[in-house]
């Protein structure tokens, strides 16, 4: 069952994001919030001190990062979204299409991840893979 609640704390949480960057996407999460960021490979980050730490190194090493929100949809307390992600590190640019799942409880985001492929975040999330033809439907519709 889609919770447009949820889904409009993650709307506000992004638009922070896209007037402030990364440090307007932390202040919604619990301290204690898990962080599985694709770009991370598979290391999992289990507070948020510890994610903005190694957001703030990669900025001081030169890590230019910007993401963009083209959707969104949400089963209970998961909600997807769907977007393009860039990273600039020195002269090299990628552009990755990219879903993020965030799981909000008690209006806080308590756990993100990130990945180009919606089904595996979903089950990673604990949530049906089964789940992944309906949010692709609704995630990619928006666009249209």
């Amino acid at each position: 069952m889609r919770s447009p609640e949820n889904e409009q704390l993650i709307a506000a949480m992004w638009a922070d994001y896209e007037r402030e960057g990364l440090p307007g996407i932390l202040r919604w999460a619990a301290e204690d919030a898990s962080w599985r960021p694709h770009s991370a490979g598979r290391r999992v980050f289990h507070t948020t001190a510890d994610y903005r730490e190694a957001v703030q190194q990669a900025f001081d090493s030169g890590i230019r990062v910007e993401a963009r929100k083209l959707g969104s949809w949400s089963h209970g307390d998961a909600v997807v979204v769907r977007g393009r992600i860039r990273t600039r590190r020195g002269g090299v640019l990628e552009d990755t299409r990219l879903y993020w799942l965030h799981r909000v409880r008690d209006g806080q985001v308590v756990w993100t991840a990130s990945s180009p492929d919606l089904a595996g975040l979903l089950e990673e999330a604990g949530l049906d893979r089964a789940l992944a033809p309906e949010a692709h439907l609704d995630l990619h519709h928006q666009a249209a």
